[in-house]
Formats: structure tokens, C-alpha cells, sequence
């Protein structure tokens, strides 16, 4: 790690030195790196950055899957990028219309502990997730269709010895010029940091937070880019008697005034929001507000976030929410100071339902199309209509090999949400195309037998940030 920060000032001086002649340079990622505000995978992009996962035998090995919602077959070049310098190797394959395939990420790169990958594909009704499996459990997360230069992560714990509780940051950067990131926590135990920490060109650097912040039941990070741009994920491994998950969840980047969180009150869980606000000297004010399927919606919570701070809210003690059953939020900075939120949906060992941990960032923006893959067991979709004016009428469609069939149609009231069980629309692990006719927001909960993982959709229509919609 030392020798990284070291290293700064000359990559720092090279980064500069490199935008004068990027003219004459091959063609890089850099091309296709989305560079609006919005936190949300858009499949307008062509180009995902995973940051990937464990190596083989690792606490969470990482695997790919490509899902091709469209009417044609798709082609995908992936290019992994591990942990171990010079270890880049690229496979292209090719994906039937309404079919998935899965890449076995962590056999590309097999000297590095830690794999991650650049996918590039050519078509606009294709996404990428990342699947990761442990001894702790298994996780899902859709790939970044953005890189960034300012990411928060609302929260983690590093209690190693009394609750087995470990927090890795992961680092990408799948470009041809180094970058340099600086990190702050803030955790229970007290502040700490890490200065000028270098991320070599087209590698992964896995920064283990146990080792830097030791003990702290919980620990936020913001990462501030001083040079080149990277994709940031946290992996959080939980193995205690009580309680054991693994939770694979993107860093978020910027910030939002407004989000989404699809899924809440699902089950026999402990549903804890995070909300950071990474503002160096203001304090957001925000409202968490209640969206339900239909029922008279509650007052809002009101936080008031301090700057570098982050409020944890436990949605279990909130009384008044214990009857409503599933229902979404949106957080809502009043003061217009954009925030970071994140909701944990943990269940003991103990519990009669799926037991294990759940993450998810907020959703900051709304598409009328969207791609959802399913899996089986009792997992649901949710959708969100975010308008206090508009209905929107909205077709949940299956894509298959035989092409896209409408299976439920509905209308959507203004500020309403709903919840559709999976197995009311389709067997094994239906491809979900949602289509609106409003700006709506989806997310997934998907249930399994043994494990439960929470993500949203992939939009693939234009997408509106939240704070626009009326």
C-alpha cells in the first residue's frame, strides 16, 4: 500500500501530461464511459464495468451474466482484469435473443486474488450482472454503465473476531492511464484515511477496510478521485452464529436529491436505512417518504444529515409501518443537497424466512423500459411510480427464445408502487421487460430457497432523474 501512495505525484504529473497527446492514443474504455450524474445502468452505453469479485476459492468468487432481452443475438467481448499486474484476458461470446449466458469470471484471471471485468456488447436490449458466491452465502449486482471520480459507502462493519464481520473496497480501473483516489471513514470507533492510494491502469486493487478500521460496527467510506476515474463496489461478509450474508453492493457515485428504494417490509427481517451526506460543510435536510400499493401513506421520516455524516434509521422500530406490508421510499433532500442512501435487509439464522443479508443503494432516476431478470423461488418485482401527478399504465412482459409476450398489464396511481410475485409472471427464471408509459422505477427481490439478493433494473428507455419528475 505505501509504495502505491508514493507513487502519486508521478502519476498525478502523467495523467496531466497525457491529456495533451489523448488524440494520438488507441482507442480506450474512456470512449464509451457514460458521463451524465445518474447513478442508474443504462444499456445506452454498450459498456459495463463490473468491479468483480473474489478469485476461485475466494470469500465471494465472482461470475458474470449476460442477458439479451432483444429480438437478435448479441455479442459481447469481456476483458478481465485482476488484482495481479498484467493478468488481462479477453473472451467474446455470443448470446441467443432471450437467452443468458453465464462467464466464469474468476477462471480468466487465475493467479489474482480479486477479479474484475470491462464487458463490452452490441446491442441496447443486452445487461450484465455480476454473480458472486461464498461459504457466507451468494449475491447478485448489475454492472456499472458509468465510471466516476466521487463515490460514498453508507455503511459496513469490521467486527472480525466477535461477529465475523469483514468489509473489502473494491477498486477498477479499466483504463490505460493510472488513477489516484484518496479515502475517508468515518465509523463508530473514530475516523481514519487513506491518502494518494494508486489504482494501476486496467487492474483491480481490493483495499481490505477489517485491516485499516478494525472493530467498528459500522464504517462509512467516501472516495474522493484526484486523477482518472474508477467503478467502486463493497463487499461485506457477515458469519456469526446469529447471523451469516454476503452483500456485493456498488459504491455510489455522486450522490442523489432524490431516490428510490423499491423493496421494504418484505418479511421477517431487519430493514436498517442509510443515509449519507458526503457534503463537506453543509447538513442536508431529507425526507424519507412512505410509498405504498394503494393504502393511505404515512407521514415521512424527517433526518436532518450533518456534513460527512451518515443517519441510520432501523424501519423495525418505526410502529406505525409494521401494518403496511411491502412498501418503497424515496429520499428526498429538501435542501437540494444531493445524499447517498442504502437500505441493509438482514435476517438471523434463527428466523422461519430466508435467512442472511440483503443490500441495496438507491435508484436515482426512472425510465418508461426497463430489463429485470428473475430468478425462481419467491422473489417479486417492484415497481415504483415516483409522480404525485401522473398514472402511468405499465406491461410486464417475458422474454424468450420465441421472442416477448405480455403477461400482466396494469395501472399505476400517481405515488403508488406495487408488487408482483414472480411466479405470477413466468416459471424458472423469466427475462422481465418492464415498458410505461411514465417515468417508473423497478427493483428486484429475489427470494430464493437459500438466499435473497435486492438490485434494481437496467434501464434501457431514456432515463429522468428523480428530483424532474412532478
Amino acid at each position: 500500500m505505501k509504495a502505491m501512495r508514493l507513487s502519486a505525484i508521478v502519476v498525478i504529473v502523467g495523467a496531466l501530461v497525457v491529456g495533451f497527446v489523448a488524440d494520438q492514443e488507441p482507442r480506450t474504455f474512456d470512449e464509451f464511459a457514460s458521463v451524465d450524474r445518474l447513478g442508474v445502468s443504462t444499456t445506452t452505453s454498450g459498456t459495463w464495468f463490473c468491479p468483480g469479485g473474489s478469485g476461485g476459492g475466494g470469500v465471494a468468487v465472482i461470475g458474470l451474466e449476460i442477458v439479451n432481452a432483444g429480438e437478435e443475438a448479441a455479442t459481447a467481448e469481456v476483458t478481465a482484469l485482476g488484482s495481479t499486474a498484467g493478468e488481462i484476458t479477453s473472451t467474446q461470446l455470443v448470446v441467443a435473443a432471450g437467452e443468458r449466458s453465464s462467464v466464469p469470471l474468476a477462471e480468466l484471471a487465475p493467479e489474482s486474488d480479486w477479479v474484475g471485468a470491462v464487458v463490452e456488447i452490441d446491442s441496447a436490449m443486452a445487461i450484465v450482472e455480476q454473480t458472486h458466491e461464498g461459504v457466507t452465502g451468494t449475491d447478485r449486482s448489475t454492472c456499472s454503465t458509468r465510471a466516476g471520480t466521487s463515490f460514498t459507502v453508507t455503511d459496513g462493519a469490521t467486527r472480525a473476531l466477535s461477529d465475523g464481520e469483514e468489509m473489502t473496497l473494491l477498486l477498477l480501473n479499466p483504463f490505460h492511464e493510472d488513477a489516484v483516489v484518496d479515502i475517508s471513514f468515518v465509523a463508530d470507533v473514530g475516523p481514519d484515511s487513506l491518502d494518494a492510494v494508486v489504482v494501476p491502469s486496467q487492474q483491480l486493487v481490493a483495499i481490505n477496510v477489517t485491516d485499516e478500521v478494525t472493530v467498528a460496527r459500522r464504517v462509512a467510506a467516501t472516495l474522493d478521485v484526484i486523477a482518472g476515474r474508477l467503478s467502486v463496489s463493497r463487499v461485506q461478509i457477515r458469519n456469526s452464529e446469529s447471523m451469516r450474508g454476503l452483500s456485493v453492493t456498488p459504491a455510489i457515485i455522486d450522490g442523489a436529491v432524490a431516490s428510490v428504494v423499491p423493496s421494504l417490509g418484505t418479511g421477517e427481517t431487519v430493514d436498517t436505512v442509510t443515509v449519507t451526506n458526503p457534503h463537506r460543510t453543509e447538513a442536508a435536510e431529507v425526507d424519507l417518504e412512505i410509498v405504498t400499493d394503494g393504502s393511505v401513506s404515512p407521514d415521512p421520516i424527517e433526518l436532518t444529515v450533518r456534513p460527512g455524516r451518515t443517519v441510520r434509521v432501523d424501519m423495525s422500530t418505526e410502529d406505525r409501518l409494521r401494518e403496511l406490508g411491502a412498501f418503497s421510499l424515496i429520499a428526498r433532500s429538501l435542501n437540494e443537497i444531493p445524499v447517498s442512501v442504502m437500505l441493509e435487509s438482514a435476517a438471523g439464522l434463527a428466523t422461519d424466512g430466508v435467512p442472511g443479508t440483503a443490500a441495496v443503494t438507491g435508484i436515482d432516476g426512472a425510465s418508461d423500459l426497463w430489463i429485470a431478470p428473475m430468478e425462481g423461488g419467491a422473489g417479486s418485482l417492484a415497481i415504483v411510480n415516483p409522480s404525485t401527478t401522473s398514472i402511468a399504465t405499465v406491461d410486464v412482459s417475458v422474454v424468450g427464445s420465441d421472442g416477448q409476450q405480455t403477461v400482466l398489464s396494469l395501472e399505476l396511481g400517481a405515488g403508488r408502487r406495487t408488487s408482483i410475485p414472480v411466479v405470477e409472471i413466468g416459471e424458472g427464471r423469466p427475462i422481465v421487460v418492464v415498458t410505461a408509459t411514465a417515468p417508473v422505477v423497478v427493483g428486484r427481490d429475489l427470494t430464493g430457497f437459500t438466499s435473497r439478493q435486492l438490485l434494481g433494473g437496467a434501464a434501457a428507455g431514456a432515463v429522468t432523474p428523480l428530483s424532474q419528475i412532478e
